[in-house]
């Protein structure tokens, strides 16, 4: 093997020769001729050497001589097609034979030249056999290209046609084939309004014949009932060389999904603001910038004022009359809530000027967990449920009334029975001992007189038989006492009713919570002195409560109540032994609690999910409404932002316990 000199001037040459030949003496002339025309030159002295040249180089002319010993150039011409060399082949012999060329060129063979070669005859043939391998090149580059375009062309999912100025099919991809029915080809030559449209469609009427018409790219949206399809349709113009318009390109977009997705869509968004408008809470959505951008048909009743007189507008400035001073910085403090915020009793103005209140839910929009995106407020106006829940509870109290009347005038009953027994015996004794002092008079004026007789000591003596002075000595001063103690037992059950119905108040007062809880179980002693004792341990240390005495009252009562109807489910009417009613009270940091338990029968398991739901009772018929403990919890939990929940065991009985802020919940509202 053998290397040609190459130019110094060339650092990179153009096109690399390989010159195969058995004489060294060629070899090395055709090397230097190839190296002068500035081509990069090598040598190989056997079809072998020739072979392995062309498997690790990159070769653009082979010059093959034809006749060698080993084998001729015919021979490795053969081979190296075989092998798909992607080299030009340029064949030489020094004895021309017509058959060898021949021969040559039916192997593909470029050109056909004798020995030896003229310079000039060696650079037109190297001239030739370059711009060939380059259109060659070019040519496979371009075929490469159209199979990349024509598999590209039939790949895409929107339906393409080429058509020409005279309305025909010049080239259809394959989803547009088969939206048509037939094979490509077939569609070939096809008048597109026809094939799009049907017969009876005017030329008119298609968007290439408007294009051919004025020159301008087309789009539009059409329903094609032939495929029952909606498409998105453009129609490009079509150029020649010059510029003159000899066609169109016509692309089709199965928008069919998108468009089912957009009535979905659409249908969901008019069931959503069907929803809203029908909604009997108001909903208000508000952006990031305290802008309000929703207001649903609820908003505007509830507060008198239209979505388009609102909408875009600050929500503090919208013409809603809030009754709260702080109101701007709780707006900012909802905008950076993370988590729902209750608004259990917001004042406001109502549209007819009255005073009304409203229940309401914050919940806060983020668009990532950290950028908040605005809030939605949805509530109701709550004024005609708290007017309702004030029926209620005035009820409640009527009917604990009407369970307590009997019982407190028991309770009275028996210590003014006994008082105006006591007052009758001292008027009998008054009465004799005041004859016993006429009688006296008597005898001391006629001592006086000395007309003193025996008759007069006699009658004396008499009276002071009938006096039985010393049982009145005796009787008197344990009946004048009797009659104290039952005036302070009434007394003190007049105290417990005027404590117990403490006067209504909005206002939250400190109440000495032990007392209060005292007054109520004086006032109930006769609902549960028959089948219970009751125990009192009250913590001493226990300061007063900020609350609403009247309410919290009316909610010791209820569970008092309560706990005695359900041991006398136990114990009957007492004859064979009560139960017990403990109730304690104890301060637990900044709460108070109160535990009322008893011994009855328990709450059954299939209905403590159920105790404190309105109208609930396990009572019998006209023994209860159901109200009491739905109405504590909205007491305790609601009005004073405390907690109510119970123990209980079946047949064991149930401790209600009761936890109340001392300094009571003050922005409960």
């Amino acid at each position: 093997m053998e290397k040609g000199n190459r130019p110094p001037d060339r650092m990179t040459p153009s096109y690399r020769v390989l010159v195969v030949d058995d004489e060294a003496s060629v070899r090395e002339v055709l090397a230097r001729q190839i190296a002068r025309l500035g081509y990069s030159c090598d040598t190989a002295e056997s079809p072998a050497v020739a072979v392995e040249l062309l498997r690790t180089g990159d070769f653009d002319v082979a010059l093959l001589d034809v006749r060698m010993p080993d084998t001729d150039g015919l021979a490795l011409l053969s081979e190296m097609k075989a092998a798909h060399f992607d080299v030009v082949v340029v064949m030489m012999s020094g004895a021309g034979s017509i058959g060898a060329a021949v021969e040559a060129m039916k192997q593909d063979a470029f050109d056909f030249v004798e020995k030896p070669l003229h310079p000039e005859l060696l650079r037109s043939t190297l001239e030739r056999a370059c711009r060939h391998r380059e259109i060659s090149r070019h040519a496979r580059q371009m075929e490469t290209v159209a199979q990349q375009w024509e598999a590209t062309f039939n790949a895409v999912p929107d339906l393409i046609a080429i058509i020409d100025a005279e309305h025909r099919f010049v080239r259809v991809n394959k989803a547009m084939a088969n939206s048509l029915g037939c094979a490509a080809d077939e569609a070939i030559g096809r008048l597109c309004y026809e094939s799009f449209h049907g017969t009876h469609c005017p030329v008119e009427a298609c968007p290439h014949a408007m294009l051919l018409a004025d020159g301008l790219e087309h789009k539009t949206t059409l329903f094609d009932e032939r495929l029952s399809r909606h498409f998105f349709v453009s129609t490009s113009p079509l150029l020649s060389s010059a510029g003159r318009l000899i066609g169109s390109v016509h692309v089709a977009r199965d928008m069919t999904p998108q468009k089912r997705i957009e009535d979905e869509l659409r249908k969901a968004n008019s069931g959503v603001e069907r929803l809203l408008s029908s909604m009997s809470s108001f909903l208000i959505e508000v952006d990031s910038d305290l802008a309000v951008s929703r207001w649903n048909a609820a908003a505007e009743r509830t507060f008198g004022l239209p979505a388009c007189q609102v909408l875009g507008k600050p929500l503090l400035s919208c013409g809603i009359s809030w009754d709260r001073e702080s109101m701007a910085s709780e707006v900012q403090g909802w905008l950076a809530a993370r988590r729902p915020i209750r608004l259990k009793e917001l004042r406001y103005a109502r549209p007819d000027g009255s005073e009304g209140f409203l229940g309401i839910t914050v919940n806060p929009i983020h668009v990532n967990e950290s950028e908040p995106a605005g809030f939605f407020l949805l509530g109701v106006d709550i004024t005609g449920r708290l007017q309702l829940e004030m029926q209620l509870v005035q009820a409640q109290k009527l009917e604990s009334i009407g369970q307590l009347a009997a019982g407190i005038a028991h309770e009275i009953n028996t210590p003014t029975q006994y008082i105006g027994d006591n007052l009758e015996f001292l008027q009998d004794a008054f009465e004799n001992l005041n004859r016993l002092c006429d009688t006296c008079g008597k005898v001391l004026a006629a001592a006086k007189s000395a007309s003193l007789t025996t008759a007069a000591i006699d009658d004396l003596e008499n009276k002071f038989a009938d006096a039985n002075l010393e049982y009145l000595q005796k009787q008197i001063p344990r009946a004048i006492q009797q009659s104290q103690e039952g005036n302070k037992r009434v007394a003190s059950i007049v105290l417990a009713m005027k404590q117990f119905s403490h006067p209504e108040s909005a206002e939250k007062t400190r109440v000495d919570l032990n007392a209060a809880i005292a007054s109520t179980i004086t006032v109930s002693r006769n609902e549960w002195k028959y089948v219970a004792d009751l125990i009192t341990e009250f913590d001493a240390g226990l300061s007063g409560v900020n609350c609403l005495p009247g309410e919290l009252n009316q909610v010791i009562l209820n569970i008092i109540v309560n706990a005695a109807h359900a041991i006398a489910d136990v114990v009957k009417d007492g004859s064979e032994g009560k139960g017990k009613i403990t109730v304690t009270t104890r301060q637990d940091g900044d709460w108070a609690e109160i535990r009322i338990g008893d011994t009855g029968t328990g709450i059954p398991e299939k209905v403590r999910s159920r105790v404190f739901d309105p109208f609930f009772t396990t009572k019998g018929v006209g023994k209860g409404t159901g109200q009491g403990l739905a109405i504590a919890r909205n007491v305790i939990v609601d009005k004073h932002g405390g907690t109510l929940t119970f123990e209980t065991e079946t047949g064991k009985g149930t401790t209600f316990i009761i936890r109340l802020p001392i300094e009571g919940d003050q922005d409960n509202d």
